[in-house]
């Protein structure tokens, strides 16, 4: 609006609220800038367009838009604002945007002990600030920053007099592990170097599940214990054989001396 300064036709009060409107969009003001409008409509453009038109629409925007719980809000969070070392820029940039918001006047008394209230944690700063005797509140903002920064021109020259010390935080890496090539898996290009045999089928497979060697060693006592007393009986019965002779009896009369042809 001030760009439009003195140029005739934008002095018109009803014109200067039709532009304002357009500026307003949003689904949740849409329903009173409509009703403005048509409040515009039943003007007469020539009898109503006074500086009057203007103040009014003023008046009803801010009854309808101006946060009410502003002041308190701003109040509230100036309460609770805390110095946090070495950001002193963000903090005066903070407390001074609060300030307006809460209604206070830049360069009271009050304003000046609501910003020593924000050291609250560095009270060795606030006395410091103190003892150069601020006049105003501008004066106490140029003190504040040059303790701060005195402060840590401090905190820096105590830490480069003891450095800590460099410690290593990688993990040590592992030796590399050479392949072992046996007969095997050895390569071509390993065909004229010796490397060891490969005994892996020589070995015994673990045992999953078969039985140990001295069950077996006893299963194959047992069998052979079996095969020797089958053995000895097979012989027994041998001997009692050639003991006892044969006796072949006739299969058609099936007596003994003779046999079927000689029936």
């Amino acid at each position: 609006m001030m760009a439009n300064q003195g140029v005739p036709g934008f002095k018109s009060p009803i014109r200067r609220i039709t532009i304002t409107l357009t500026f307003i969009k949003g689904p949740q003001v849409n329903g009173w800038v409509e009703g403005i409008l048509e409040g515009i409509k039943q003007l007469h453009p020539i009898n109503d367009n006074v500086e009057y038109m203007y103040l009014n629409f003023l008046s009803h925007f801010k009854s309808q838009f101006v946060d009410s719980m502003k002041q308190e809000v701003a109040q509230a969070s100036l309460d609770r604002l805390t110095f946090h070392f070495p950001t002193i820029d963000q903090y005066i940039s903070d407390f001074e945007m609060l300030s307006r918001k809460a209604k206070y006047t830049i360069g009271s008394r009050e304003l000046m002990n609501m910003f020593l209230k924000g050291f609250h944690n560095f009270p060795h700063i606030v006395e410091r600030i103190i003892d150069k005797s601020p006049t105003d509140y501008f004066n106490l903002k140029e003190k504040a920053i040059m303790v701060v920064k005195n402060q840590q021109l401090l905190c820096a020259i105590k830490n480069s007099a003891n450095p800590t010390p460099f410690r290593t935080n990688f993990q040590q890496c592992p030796p590399p592990q050479t392949n072992q090539y046996n007969s095997s898996n050895a390569p071509r290009s390993f065909n004229n170097v010796p490397v060891p045999m490969d005994l892996s089928r020589g070995r015994a497979l673990p045992n999953w599940g078969w039985p140990r060697n001295d069950a077996r060693q006893s299963r194959g006592n047992t069998a052979q214990l079996d095969s020797d007393m089958s053995r000895g009986n097979a012989a027994q019965l041998g001997e009692n054989q050639r003991m006892t002779p044969l006796v072949c009896k006739c299969y058609n009369c099936n007596k003994p001396g003779h046999f079927a042809r000689e029936c």
